[in-house]
């Protein structure tokens, strides 16, 4: 039961950000975005996923991986489109 309790809350944390890089990419206007933020953001992903690796925890292996492939998308459309 634990692990789809892991599944769904990394499934919902996840997919929040999928609108904001849409956005981002979409209409290349990322000036209401805070470029400090999303990397801290990516670097608590980060640790977050080698937490998951080192524990052997699939949920969070899975939802921080795609968490930072999408925050990585979003930081890219800042640095590209200012």
């Amino acid at each position: 039961m634990e692990i789809y309790l892991g599944f769904l809350a990394g499934t919902l944390g996840t997919i929040c950000w999928i609108p904001q890089a849409w956005k981002a990419w979409s209409s290349r206007d990322t000036a209401g975005l805070s470029l400090p933020s999303n990397l801290l953001f990516l670097l608590t992903v980060t640790l977050w996923l080698i937490y998951g690796l080192l524990v052997g925890d699939l949920p969070l292996i899975i939802a921080n991986a795609c968490a930072a492939v999408i925050v990585l998308s979003i930081i890219t459309a800042k640095l590209k489109f200012g």
